[in-house]
């Protein structure tokens, strides 16, 4: 979809807008009749899809009704281009766009009001991300009571937002509002949001009927953006642009250069988690030393303490990550040791459960780099400073891969049934070699699931079958096998509540057809990639894949860059002659024409 400006006369303009797909294209007899009402080019189409041909008969004259034409451009084959002109009004004055931060909502006080004890505690945190003072309530009457105590008291600060759940017992959400907007003894009205899970537009319809007035709807699920966006527009702050994203990145940075230099021990039974933690950890500038489980760690502490944080994980054969932590907590020396636990346990107690066994903070499992690099930042203070913040900031760049690199990235890599490996790669931080580690260590290492859980139930062991259902549950999210993570948590869930014989048959009946499926493509991982570019047997195909990612970007953006890449993968698999297919993109990128070499890179891919 793109739009320009195409003549400017006074306060008119006249927009160009065009809409362009790569699909089956049209004949120019088929074009020429496809403005007239009750014709499609394709007479089928009404029979698969429905439709009677009247959408670009109305379009069209809409668009003569602005001033404006519009017609259509197609090659059979190659898709179609629609275009139209409008003439538009031109805005007077200019709209102000304040740019504003989570930052600039520091010390505002908010209070949350809702009955549902986990819609409270979602909002609070999200809330308490801004900095702001956030108190909550369990209904609207009790909410009425603290709005006007705060109101009230003497050099007190009274409530700048309130967060009104709209369906509640007792009193609804529109009653307390109405009610509050009668109370004429408050001199400082605070800002109201209307927070539902129905329709906006139903909300704020009841609410009119009812005469009550709110600054904004917030609708759930709630998010940290949809929030910020709700909170600024009922103080009526402005607006919100995407510099937030500046400011996020800026915070990365800070991160990372803060972290550089760290010595931290992690504690990870899971030899795929283990591998993509350190990779993590060590591209951030930090120094890494493993344990495989929570006995491991306190050997290696009891012979050197000299660390800065304990990442530790929280289910573990041998040791446990509770038991491990609270056994560190009886040394005395080691008191002041940061212990962040890691879990893909994200239940709103489990955070309880880690702060009674003394770890300070929790890191959630599929790790996401940037949440990750972040808490460590907020209680890690490496002993050696570094000054190295180059290396940091490269981190961050590498770290922030977009989805696009992320999606040429994935399109490498033959197809994988069960995994989405745009979700899996930015996991492992855009690194193809190393993502593609990590899948072929989950194939050798997951392979025997079901035998190691039917004998963990053999044996009556209802912790080795929760830990191994934990496992895979954490494995599959992190290499983006969604169905599969799915399956393996209602068996875990299933474990932990002590589910009987059937249901935990059943569950894991199901996960093992899961896990079928993403191991059936693992199987041919690594024998796919060498046989697409004809790669000699005792070249290492990690190292050609980070080449064609390379070559793939640089193809991309056009960078001339490309012509030594081709090169060294020339270099590597024995020239072109090997592959007419790798042939074909030399020869465009030696033409310069990258668009084509782009081309003949994804036929051979595929």
């Amino acid at each position: 979809v793109g739009v320009e400006r195409v003549a400017l006369t006074g306060d008119q303009v006249e927009l160009h807008f065009q809409v362009r797909d790569s699909g089956i294209g049209m004949t120019s007899e088929q074009a020429a009749g496809l403005f007239r009402s009750f014709s499609q080019a394709d007479s089928s189409t009404t029979r698969k899809y429905g439709g009677s041909g009247l959408g670009l008969a109305i379009s069209r004259k809409l668009v003569g009704m602005m001033g404006g034409e519009m017609w259509v451009e197609s090659v059979p084959g190659q898709g179609s281009t629609f275009h139209f002109h409008a003439r538009l009004g031109v805005q007077v004055t200019p709209s102000v766009r304040q740019e504003l931060y989570a930052d600039d909502l520091n010390g505002l006080r908010v209070l949350v009001v809702d009955d549902n004890p986990v819609a409270r505690e979602i909002l609070v945190t999200i809330a308490t991300e801004f900095g702001v003072d956030v108190d909550t309530a369990s209904g609207g009457g009790q909410a009425l009571v603290m709005i006007a105590e705060a109101a009230a008291a003497a050099g007190g600060h009274p409530y700048d937002v309130v967060l009104m759940d709209w369906k509640m017992p007792t009193m609804d959400g529109v009653e307390a509002i109405r009610r509050l907007q009668e109370y004429t003894a408050m001199t400082a009205f605070p800002a109201v949001i209307m927070v539902t899970a129905h329709g906006r537009d139903e909300a704020l319809a009841v609410a009119a009927e009812s005469g009550v007035r709110v600054n904004a709807v917030l609708t759930k699920p709630v998010t940290f953006s949809s929030l910020f966006d709700a909170v600024v527009e009922a103080l009526g702050k402005g607006r919100v642009v995407d510099s937030r994203v500046h400011r996020k990145a800026e915070r990365d940075n800070e991160a990372l250069r803060r972290l550089h230099g760290a010595r931290v021990l992690l504690v990870e039974d899971n030899d795929v988690n283990q591998e993509l933690a350190e990779e993590i950890l060590t591209q951030a500038g930090l120094q890494v030393v493993v344990a495989g489980h929570g006995q491991e760690a306190l050997d290696i502490l009891a012979r050197d303490s000299r660390f800065d944080g304990v990442l530790m994980d929280c289910q573990m054969p041998v040791m446990d990550g509770y038991e491990a932590a609270r056994a560190i907590r009886t040394q005395p020396e080691l008191a002041g040791l940061p212990i962040i636990a890691m879990t893909a346990n994200a239940m709103i107690g489990d955070r309880e459960k880690v702060i009674d066994a003394g770890m300070i903070d929790h890191i959630a499992k599929p790790l996401h780099v940037a949440e990750m690099l972040a808490t460590l930042a907020k209680w890690i203070r490496p002993a050696a400073s570094s000054s190295d913040a180059a290396r940091a900031s490269a981190m961050s760049a590498e770290g922030g891969l977009s989805s696009t690199v992320t999606g040429l990235a994935a399109s490498l890599l033959p197809p994988l049934p069960g995994i989405d490996a745009k979700v899996g790669l930015a996991a492992a931080m855009g690194n193809l070699p190393l993502y593609t580690r990590l899948l072929t260590m989950f194939r050798d290492g997951q392979g025997d699931f079901e035998a190691r859980f039917l004998q963990a139930s053999e044996q009556g062991d209802a912790a080795a079958q929760q830990r191994a259902a934990h496992t895979l549950k954490g494995l599959a999210g992190t290499l983006g096998a969604r169905a599969l993570e799915t399956s393996a948590a209602a068996l875990e869930l299933a474990c932990i509540d002590g589910a009987g014989r059937d249901r935990i048959v059943d569950l894991l009946r199901r996960t093992s057809v899961e896990l079928d499926t993403v191991l059936a493509g693992l199987a041919v991982l690594t024998t796919r990639e060498q046989a697409a570019f004809n790669v000699p047997a005792s070249m290492d195909p990690e190292h050609l894949q980070t080449l064609i990612q390379r070559l793939r970007v640089l193809l991309a953006d056009g960078d001339t860059e490309a012509t030594e890449v081709i090169g060294e993968v020339l270099q590597l698999t024995g020239g072109a002659s090997r592959s007419p297919g790798l042939q074909k993109v030399a020869h465009a990128i030696a033409a310069f024409d990258f668009d084509a070499a782009l081309a003949a890179l994804d036929a051979l891919s595929e």
